[in-house]
């Protein structure tokens, strides 16, 4: 006995009108949820490489804080007050033209033989045996200086270029015009030491009246600084950077200050950093030289609030195609599916409008009643 077979037969029209009611609706739902997962996708990445940066500058701003409160340590030691007061008292009744001219004079044989006992004096005080025990402590302190209130050396680590540091910006700085105030320069670089360093410098205030009566004046090592920076590993493109406000590289993987090189990543978030939303926002998509779509998390230091020369701002940077390809594999298969779905349904009702039948309506034919016959009457 032939097994019996079951037949399901639906009409093209009630099937094309299903897909069209489920397929299609799906599909853009799903090409519309896949847009909005790259922009959260890409929002989550950001917002992450905005934490790094900010981690990395809360790092770096602490870092140069340190230094200063150490500087200012420094400061208040009792044997570099003593120091500073009794160079003071020397040029008490005596007129500004006669200091002047005395330390003039000094200053002139600075270099010679003949100061070689001042020179001794003031590297053997007190003072000066405090400075070199702080700078043993802590070797990023490369040179340590104390001057009075006239701005001549009363004691250092080292023998000074110059005896007399008045003329100096930095110094100038420091007494700011008597107040006294923090000062820390910008990077420089130190061909004695061959090292990067900033110059921190912190006045000596009278105990009492805050009266200015001499600075303190420190060249410190930058070099255990940068490693904050080049220790972000995300990726073969991703990149940290410490970045000065004029968008020279501080710091990052093989880059240093000394090749002067200019960040395209920091000309490329620049318009951001310029309004408090893109702050707020902290990160950034730019295509930079070469066509390479970058997303870029960034962060301000904010050393620049208390030390003008310091506009340090750290980015965090990888090429947009590898921060997203964890995910780039599903969304392009979702993508692909939707499309399908979406071409399947068009060509379906394409095939439908090209091979509908037309019904055809029958006809009855009715007999006509034969030629000389007669009716019946009702």
């Amino acid at each position: 006995m032939p097994a019996e077979r079951y037949e399901v037969r639906i009409p093209l029209r009630r099937l094309l009108i299903a897909l069209l009611l489920t397929v299609v609706p799906i599909s853009i739902a799903g090409l519309f949820t896949i847009s909005q997962s790259e922009k959260a996708l890409e929002k989550t990445i950001g917002t992450h490489f905005q934490t790094i940066a900010e981690s990395t500058a809360s790092e770096i701003s602490q870092f140069i804080h340190d230094r200063v409160i150490d500087v200012g340590v420094m400061a208040t030691a009792p044997a570099v007050e003593e120091a500073i007061s009794a160079a003071n008292r020397t040029w008490a009744g005596m007129s500004d033209a006669a200091a002047a001219e005395r330390i003039q004079g000094i200053e002139k044989g600075w270099n010679t033989p003949a100061a070689e006992p001042l020179v001794k004096q003031i590297l053997g005080s007190p003072a000066a045996r405090r400075l070199r025990r702080h700078q043993t402590v802590d070797p990023r302190f490369l040179r340590i200086t104390v001057t009075d209130a006239r701005g001549a050396v009363v004691a250092a680590t080292h023998k000074t270029l110059d005896y007399f540091q008045a003329d100096e910006d930095f110094w100038q700085a420091i007494h700011a015009k008597g107040r006294g105030s923090v000062n820390v320069t910008d990077i420089l670089f130190d061909e004695v030491t061959k090292s990067h360093y900033i110059g921190v410098g912190v006045p000596v205030l009278e105990e009492g009246s805050n009266r200015f009566i001499g600075t303190v004046d420190a060249l410190v090592d930058l070099s255990t600084l940068f490693p904050f920076v080049n220790r972000v590993k995300l990726g073969p493109t991703a990149r940290a950077a410490l970045v000065k406000e004029d968008g020279t590289i501080i710091a990052a993987p093989e880059v240093n200050l000394s090749m002067n090189i200019k960040s395209e990543i920091y000309a490329a978030m620049q318009d951001a950093l310029q309004t408090s939303e893109g702050r707020q926002t902290g990160y950034v998509q730019a295509t930079v030289s070469g066509g390479a779509s970058k997303l870029i998390g960034f962060a301000d230091t904010g050393l620049k609030g208390d030390y003008a020369n310091l506009g340090w701002v750290v980015t965090v940077s990888q090429d947009r195609r590898e921060a997203f390809a964890p995910t780039r594999a599903v969304i392009r298969l979702l993508a692909f599916m939707a499309l399908v779905g979406l071409v399947a349904v068009v060509l379906l009702g394409v095939y439908f409008s090209l091979h509908r039948t037309v019904g055809i309506t029958h006809i009855e034919t009715v007999a006509r009643p034969a030629s000389g016959g007669t009716q019946s009457a009702a």
